[in-house]
């Protein structure tokens, strides 16, 4: 794309109305990646919702080892697993939210 291909496309898109404007993002696809991303922040979300926090474990080295083994297998067969989620000589404990 050459300078003046840029020049035209930037006056052309001055002269656009707004709703014009909008019309015209909503028909482009978004080729950014968005979708890689809205996936990874999927997975950080399911994650940080399944993980046990450091004050729902017995000792800080029971948490850590869950937190490996997490990282080890994947969150999503940790979560297959049991319902109490033992995992190498480690037992999550889970403490009711109030």
């Amino acid at each position: 794309m050459t300078m003046t291909d840029i020049n035209a496309l930037a006056n052309q898109l001055k002269s656009m109305t707004a709703k014009q404007l909008q019309q015209l993002l909503m028909a482009t696809p978004n080729r950014e990646g968005s979708d890689v991303r809205l996936k990874r922040n999927a997975r950080t979300k399911k994650y940080f919702d399944s993980a046990p926090k450091p004050h729902q474990c017995l000792t800080y080295g029971v948490y850590r080892d869950i937190t490996d083994y997490m990282a080890e297998i994947g969150t999503e067969a940790w979560l297959a697993q049991s319902v109490n989620h033992q995992t190498k000589n480690a037992t999550f404990v889970r403490v009711r939210k109030q």
